[in-house]
């Protein structure tokens, strides 16, 4: 293991260790007048994740794809008709019941998957908030949230899970804005509003310094389907499939 690796894995092994107990003496965040409970272990919501609710529209069919604490799940439910919330971390399903409990969400459903594996039909809105530090760790629940594989395979798979005129909402540090760019463009999608996240309260921003997280910002990448050529969206499978073969 080179050096930088030991040192992301050193450092990052002390943070989810200090993360802990910062959850453990603070249990809780108030975002907008609404208390959630934070377990140990899962990630505390200190980049006013809420602020996906601005996207959600009445009527839609929403999945948030690692969903953590359940903070989108809860603000997106106030105004979707429905909101599937999945997470491979059985601490983080166990979290966003809790909060989905709390706030009598009961049009949420909430499912352990891997990324799209036990997600099924389509959504009018996706919401994502995947890793992006690498590091290897023996601890499943620390590999969960420091892996980079998840965003191309979001990529590589939310067309399928998104109804025609469906929106995917990714949040990602700005610097990696021409990766999603890049990504977005490799599977039929396109990038059509970027915008960084709302400004943080004081009150946000003193638990972020003390959770280790200064001076960070996130930035929203709103993303649509590029229209398919109306010769593949209105031909039958399988004309589609039929290659063109020379005179």
């Amino acid at each position: 293991m080179n050096p930088w690796a030991l040192f992301k894995r050193g450092f990052m092994t002390y943070w989810y260790w200090h993360v802990r107990q910062l959850n453990v003496l603070w249990p809780s965040i108030t975002l907008e007048e609404k208390t959630l409970v934070i377990f140990p272990g899962v990630y505390k919501p200190l980049e006013n994740e809420q602020s996906c609710v601005e996207y959600c529209h009445e009527g839609d069919r929403v999945l948030d794809l690692g969903c953590g604490s359940g903070v989108c799940a809860v603000f997106a439910a106030g105004v979707a008709r429905e909101v599937l919330a999945v997470d491979i971390s059985p601490a983080a399903i166990a979290n966003t019941k809790e909060n989905c409990r709390l706030f009598g969400r009961e049009n949420v459903t909430v499912l352990p998957s891997d990324m799209f594996a036990n997600v099924s039909g389509r959504f009018n809105l996706i919401l994502a908030n995947p890793p992006y530090i690498e590091a290897d760790f023996e601890d499943n629940e620390a590999q969960f949230a420091t892996s980079t594989r998840y965003l191309p395979v979001l990529f590589a798979q939310a067309r399928d899970y998104l109804e025609k005129d469906g929106r995917l909402l990714v949040q990602y540090p700005g610097w990696f804005g021409g990766l999603v760019k890049k990504l977005a463009a490799a599977h039929g999608l396109e990038v059509v509003k970027v915008q960084r996240m709302p400004r943080k309260s004081l009150y946000l921003s003193l638990l972020s310094f003390a959770y280790l997280q200064v001076g960070f910002r996130s930035t929203l990448f709103l993303i649509k389907p590029r229209p398919l050529p109306k010769a593949v969206e209105t031909a039958p499978a399988t004309e589609q499939a039929m290659p063109v073969m020379a005179a």
